[in-house]
């Protein structure tokens, strides 16, 4: 099987215990009909197989292609599965389908952990579930008892877990990543079979059994499995250099790098006109923001989650129309950005009217999480309230629909749709978010013997709308977006320059816990969040710079009204966003914890973004309420037999360390409490 296995294609440029330990096998199963899959099988003959395609024909019509990109200088594989009919009759229904299920033998069984992080969910408190690490261990006295299990909720892939973990070997100082490409619902195991003696890693999208029709072509998820010797910071950057050197999309064939982005939407929504979004772009320029984004509100409709499907623009907003507003804000010297939700239909809009039978509508079960947006992370939504005609609303539930993305005519609709907007306005930056889980309309949609097709084609779709629209509009940078960060996997990490974390970007400290986490799995300009405050109802604030200083370990913008920060406001923040912008190339470098994830609102934290080509990067230390006077932090990734000098970002106050010095022993750090210090260092000449 020298082409058929995984395992020996990966061992090419692998090196460790594990790759070599793990079972020869395609890496996949599934059963077919009450037949359980066996490549070694007589029904299953081969008739391609090489390093980047492995072809199966059963008898029956059946053809089973795994496709393969090896990542050589990763030591990674790609794969994907896509199964055929090439019959002229329906077939047996595609079961049990594990879309990644591989094996390690009793070498390498002792020692194992798995490394995983929360989702971008939206909570309000410390430590919350979003993007916080876990580390979760098979017990020493009874392993065979347990499995480590992964998933999301509702359709959406990170609604729950991120689908990116690690399975590390303390035992060994080696491990692998595991990356699951699947934007709809999915879930993996990592669990040890002691009888068997073996370690096994599988993952799947539940409930699948399917028939295919004649011609009919489906394709599964994309996994993505490498291997690094050395502990989990090792790991961890390899895996974020992997995603930035071949995944994260170019803009005109640029890399991407982090940009300051000012949303308008918070602590504003829908209550604005012209003159307060001109007010706004001047506020936004002031700050040196570099992109504008015009979020929910500027189509036809008094609120935006019940407007929904009415995709023309709103003349009371914006009685001058889109383009003349984008023309403005270019103006101010900001590129012009826009937000979109295509997928989403509430009823009685136009779309909903004029193509009834391109919607989906779960009639079968409660529509309750579908009537109203972010079911856990805005509880108050009523609260909040807009202005029609100078009277007070609010949003209320509204009835909600999936538009159908399995109709290639859909699909058409989207991609002409937006299009028509980017030229028209210039637009290069979209949001396109998605505040709905689909997982029930699916499910709705399904008839016997097809489950799962409904979101299996759905899903293809979306891939073929981005796909296309980065095709056609080069230029434009995208953002994914899910009422936060829940649509985060290997496939929207593909096709999105960066995406919005989560919907609690309000308060520092649980911005900067989620950086924390995010960054062991996804470059940083794949976070993007925003500085917020104060909120509405905060008359008295006095906003520190500590809440500045904690978007520095993502794509740091703004939002809200900024048009009224005093002017000493907006100098502090000024600052802080040009030092920003001389830290950001680093956010793409390697990223070293020097403590722990911050779960306490009294405790040291520190990070560091490091360059291990030109041996240069920063370290930012965090001092809460209640810590302690002083902290050391011992440096990664720099050579020990070099010196450095580290100058302080904000006094310009220069030392010279030894790279060993600054490894093994560390670095004395002293600063007040609620601050933050930021510290450059390069490799001396």
């Amino acid at each position: 099987m020298a082409t058929e296995s995984l395992r020996q294609i990966l061992l090419q440029n692998a090196k460790g215990k594990l790759p070599k330990a793990l079972h020869e096998g395609v890496g996949f199963a599934f059963d077919f009909g009450e037949e359980e899959f066996d490549p070694k099988a007589e029904e299953w003959p081969i008739a391609t197989s090489s390093a980047t395609e492995l072809v199966f024909r059963h008898t029956s019509g059946l053809k089973v292609t795994r496709e393969t990109v090896l990542h050589k200088d990763f030591a990674a594989i790609e794969f994907k599965v896509r199964f055929k009919n090439e019959s002229d009759k329906a077939l047996r229904p595609i079961s049990k389908f594990r879309a990644l299920d591989i094996w390690f033998d009793k070498s390498v069984i002792s020692g194992n952990s798995v490394v995983s992080s929360g989702g971008g969910l939206a909570d309000g408190y410390l430590p919350p579930r979003s993007f916080a690490l876990r580390q979760s261990y098979f017990s020493p006295t009874a392993p065979d008892m347990g499995a480590v299990h992964l998933t999301t909720e509702g359709g959406r892939s990170s609604n729950k877990d991120l689908p990116f973990f690690f399975v590390h070997n303390d035992e060994l100082d080696e491990g692998a990543f595991v990356a699951f490409g699947w934007s709809g619902q999915w879930e993996a195991f990592v669990a040890l079979h002691m009888p068997k003696e073996t370690l096994r890693v599988w993952g799947k999208i539940p409930e699948l059994e399917i028939a295919l029709e004649p011609g009919e072509e489906l394709l599964g998820p994309s996994i993505l499995v490498g291997f690094y010797q050395g502990n989990l910071s090792d790991g961890s950057n390899r895996l974020r250099r992997l995603l930035r050197d071949r995944y994260i999309p170019k803009v005109s064939g640029r890399s991407f790098t982090p940009i300051a982005t000012f949303d308008h939407w918070w602590h504003i929504r829908v209550n604005f006109d012209e003159h307060l979004l001109a007010k706004l772009a001047e506020g936004a320029a002031a700050l040196d923001q570099e992109y504008f984004l015009l979020d929910a509100g500027w189509y036809e409709g008094d609120g935006w989650y019940s407007s929904i499907g009415n995709w023309e623009v709103n003349s009371k907003r914006l009685p001058n129309g889109l383009p003349a507003f984008a023309d403005f804000i270019r103006s101010k010297g900001l590129k012009f950005g826009l937000w979109f939700e295509p997928e989403r239909v509430a009823r009685g809009t136009r779309l909903a009217q004029q193509h009834p039978d391109w919607i989906l509508w779960d009639h079968a079960a409660p529509t309750q999480l579908n009537q109203r947006p972010f079911p856990e992370s805005m509880p108050g939504l009523t609260a909040t309230p807009y202005l029609v005609d100078g009277k007070t609303q609010h949003e209320g539930l509204t009835d909600c629909g999936l538009l159908n993305y399995g109709l290639s005519a859909v699909q058409d609709w989207a991609v002409n749709m937006m299009s028509r907007y980017i030229k028209e306005c210039g637009i290069e930056y979209i949001r396109y978010d998605f505040n709905m889980e689909p997982l029930q309309f699916w499910r709705a949609a399904d008839v016997p013997g097809r489950r799962g097709v409904t979101q299996i084609k759905h899903v293809q779709g979306f891939y073929s709308v981005i796909d296309r629209i980065r095709e056609l509009h080069p230029e434009t940078v995208l953002e994914g977006c899910a009422s936060g960060g829940r649509r985060i996997d290997l496939e929207t990490v593909r096709r999105f320059h960066t995406a919005w974390i989560s919907d609690h970007t309000v308060d520092p400290s649980i911005v900067r816990f989620h950086l924390h986490g995010i960054n062991h799995f996804l470059p940083g300009s794949y976070a993007y969040v925003q500085y917020v405050l104060p909120s509405g109802y905060q008359d008295q604030f006095q906003p520190d710079d500590i809440g500045f200083q904690s978007m520095f370990g993502g794509s740091f913008g703004t939002g809200g009204p900024v048009h009224n920060w005093s002017d000493e406001l907006t100098a502090r923040a000024r600052t802080h966003i040009a030092l920003w912008k001389k830290l950001r190339r680093y956010l793409v470098e390697d990223f070293y914890a020097l403590t722990p994830q911050p779960t306490r609102p009294d405790s040291w934290s520190a990070w560091q973004f490091h360059d291990p080509v030109q041996q240069s990067g920063f370290v930012q230390t965090f001092r809460m309420r209640g810590a302690e006077d002083r902290h050391v932090v011992r440096l990664r990734g720099l050579n020990e037999a070099a010196s450095y000098v580290v100058t302080d970002a904000y006094t310009g106050e220069r030392s010279k360390v030894a790279g060993a010095n600054a490894c093994n022993v560390g670095l004395p750090v002293s600063q007040a409490q609620m601050t933050s210090r930021v510290f450059l260092y390069e490799r001396a000449g």
